[in-house]
């Protein structure tokens, strides 16, 4: 927190009701505008009537009370929630300590630094939390000043110092959400976490605890926030417009697979909880899938008698992403997310393709084709140092003059296509030129965006 002067924390609290007079009266004050303009005295008194009670409301000497003792006594804070469980439990919030010591290789609420605080029960009394956060600078909210016990703000909270130090006090305790005597509720899950496992040696000598886990809807929140920017951001949304673009230019983009969402609160997202509805319910899971375990992940070689590289073997070293491609095909929708899941799914399966084909031109010894039972073509593309050893200039001069990398181009999307008949047998005639001109389109595209940037594939 930074260092609040008086005057800001004494106005601290009219700002706050002055924003909210404003945000709350936004349509009466335009109406009146209106009226004024069109001389309607009839109207133009009823709005005077209505905005002056509006101002009334909002008064300090009406507002702080009210906030005070009603209020505070029917919101919960915390930074996890007992609701995003489940909707209806009327189990405790818990707000967390991050002074508490836990290990540094556990990732949790007390690995981020979030300015974020929850709030759920009476949506009547959720504008306290909207006071508790309403931002004096950059750095310091109206929470803060009630939690350092800032004598200026106190003193502005009512003309009686007395009253204004027990308002303060309410809104503290509020915030710091003390509990002495935990209450769950019966729609709350619960764990019994065995503490002597390796001590005891009969079942009826398990110790155990109960332990009730709470949705930690800041960190989510955080979570939330960080993901849409990154998925979002005008700076990712022009890399990713810009990537097939000739003149533009080239920055690299960030796409997150595997992205589900659950929603929680159904139509009501703020009765699970404030951040819960500043996401509409929505809440992103990453993906929690065992790991694929290939140390040979980047290398690829066809046997020596397959004559193509676009074989069983080549769809099963990609077969994770060839399943996105089967999802989006699968799917009857033509949207605009099903588009782009097509998209980002070919473009990963050709820059593994490419991978693999920069493993065989590089790493392999000159040469190792002629062994091989490859078509001349793909041995033109994937051993293109061949033509540096003795006694293969016949070879070196075909690769020159053959236009072997239209071969290349062809051959995968009639892969693509088999792949796609094979696995969809009841479409397979619907599945020809117009897919197998979209995905020569596809390779020649990520063709010259690698050559672009200096990575050519076919030289």
């Amino acid at each position: 927190m930074s260092h609040i002067t008086p005057e800001l924390a004494s106005g601290a609290i009219k700002a706050f009701l002055a924003s909210q007079y404003e945000k709350k009266t936004e349509t009466e004050q335009k109406q009146l505008v209106k009226a004024v303009e069109s001389n309607d005295h009839e109207k133009v008194t009823e709005l005077k009537e209505t905005l002056a009670e509006a101002k009334d409301k909002y008064s300090v000497a009406n507002w702080i009370p009210d906030a005070a003792t009603r209020m505070a006594k029917q919101l919960k804070f915390g930074t996890h929630i007992s609701k995003g469980v489940h909707p209806m439990s009327r189990g405790d919030n818990i707000s967390f300590d991050k002074t508490d010591d836990l290990s540094v290789t556990l990732i949790g609420t007390h690995s981020i630094e979030s300015n974020y605080i929850d709030a759920n029960s009476s949506a009547a009394a959720l504008p306290l939390a909207a006071f508790f956060d309403f931002e004096i600078d950059d750095t310091t909210k109206i929470r803060d000043l009630i939690l350092v016990d800032n004598t200026d703000f106190v003193a502005s909270l009512a003309g009686d110092q007395s009253l204004a130090k027990t308002y303060q006090q309410n809104f503290k305790a509020a915030l710091q959400n003390v509990i002495t005597e935990p209450v769950t509720d019966e729609r709350n899950k619960q764990l019994l976490w065995v503490t002597n496992a390796y001590q005891g040696e009969d079942i009826d000598e398990l110790n155990y605890i109960n332990i009730i886990p709470l949705y930690p809807s800041v960190l989510t929140h955080e979570m939330y926030q960080r993901i849409n920017q990154l998925k979002f951001s005008d700076e990712n949304k022009a890399a990713r417009d810009n990537r097939f673009k000739k003149t533009a230019d080239q920055q690299p983009y960030i796409s997150l697979n595997n992205l589900a969402t659950v929603q929680l609160g159904g139509t009501k997202s703020q009765n699970v909880g404030r951040l819960n509805n500043f996401q509409s319910g929505r809440n992103y899971l990453l993906p929690s899938l065992p790991p694929i375990l290939n140390l040979a992940d980047s290398t690829f070689k066809p046997s020596k008698f397959a004559n193509t590289i676009f074989a069983k073997s080549l769809a099963n070293k990609v077969n994770p992403i060839l399943q996105d491609i089967f999802y989006v095909v699968k799917s009857a929708k033509n949207t605009v997310d099903i588009r782009d899941a097509r998209k980002e799914a070919m473009d990963e399966i050709l820059k593994r393709i490419f991978e693999f084909a920069n493993y065989m031109r590089n790493d392999l010894p000159a040469g190792w084709t002629k062994d091989s039972e490859l078509d001349e073509c793909e041995q033109f593309w994937l051993d293109p140092k061949r033509a540096e050893l003795p006694d293969e200039e016949e070879w070196s001069a075909r690769r020159e003059q053959t236009e072997w990398h239209k071969e290349i181009i062809h051959r995968f999307a009639r892969w693509m296509n088999t792949l796609l008949q094979e696995k969809f047998k009841d479409i397979r005639t619907e599945i020809a030129d117009p897919e197998h001109n979209q995905w020569e389109q596809d390779i020649d595209a990520m063709k010259r965006l690698y050559e672009r940037a200096g990575k050519g594939v076919f030289l």
